[in-house]
């Protein structure tokens, strides 16, 4: 059974994948709306050189889950929302179980490998996904997997074979400020489209330059 939101009705269980810089910058954003539930994925910890840049973590929790110190917080805010936190990094031998109980992934993550997993994963499950990468002061922003048009293309078919923005382990130190908020920002535009059950466009490719947006249309069929 798909578990893509139908037409006019929020997607209500949504996974954040990636707890580092876009996914601190994500979730203040989009934590006010309705979810049944928000699941959290990552594997890492808090490092010192985190905290200039991912606003949810303070010195006092360096060396903790960055998922469990994100969930806390998200525990912590002016509104009640159902929160758990999987302190493992998605690969696969658990994507098919995490991405199977959602419907809709936000993709944070920095891994190129990761990403492609998320795609086919989603495309498979029926999951919209809504994917943001970062490198250096550029950034790209894509909706996949959502139903409707275009909801079966793929990052292969966009980038066929070009890494384009996908690069493993981007240091978010190289990345300026403005980039990684834009990334959020445009990231937070189009799930709140899928709460609201607006339109969307599978496959259309939003780029950031480090002042203003443009996108690239999906190939037509």
């Amino acid at each position: 059974m798909s578990s893509k939101p139908e037409p006019g009705k929020p997607p209500l269980r949504l996974v954040v994948v990636g707890a580092g810089a876009i996914g601190n910058a994500l979730l203040p954003r989009i934590v006010r709306w309705k979810w049944d539930g928000i699941t959290l994925v990552d594997g890492d910890r808090v490092e010192e050189k985190n905290l200039e840049r991912q606003e949810l973590f303070a010195p006092v929790d360096i060396g903790k889950p960055k998922v469990e110190v994100a969930a806390a917080w998200l525990r912590n805010a002016p509104i009640a929302v159902r929160v758990s936190a999987r302190d493992e990094f998605l690969d696969a031998r658990n994507a098919e179980a995490v991405i199977a109980m959602h419907d809709v992934v936000a993709d944070c993550t920095d891994d190129a490998h990761v990403k492609r997993l998320l795609d086919h994963t989603c495309k498979a499950y029926g999951v919209a996904l809504v994917s943001g990468s970062v490198h250096g002061k550029q950034a790209q922003v894509i909706m996949l997997h959502a139903a409707g048009e275009g909801e079966d293309i793929t990052r292969d078919e966009l980038f066929q074979g070009k890494l384009g923005m996908e690069q493993d382990g981007c240091d978010m130190r190289n990345v300026p400020l403005v980039t990684i908020e834009e990334t959020a920002r445009r990231m937070a535009q189009l799930l709140r489209a899928l709460v609201q059950g607006g339109p969307v466009r599978n496959g259309r490719v939003d780029l950031f330059d480090g002042k203003h947006w443009s996108a690239i249309d999906p190939p037509i069929s």
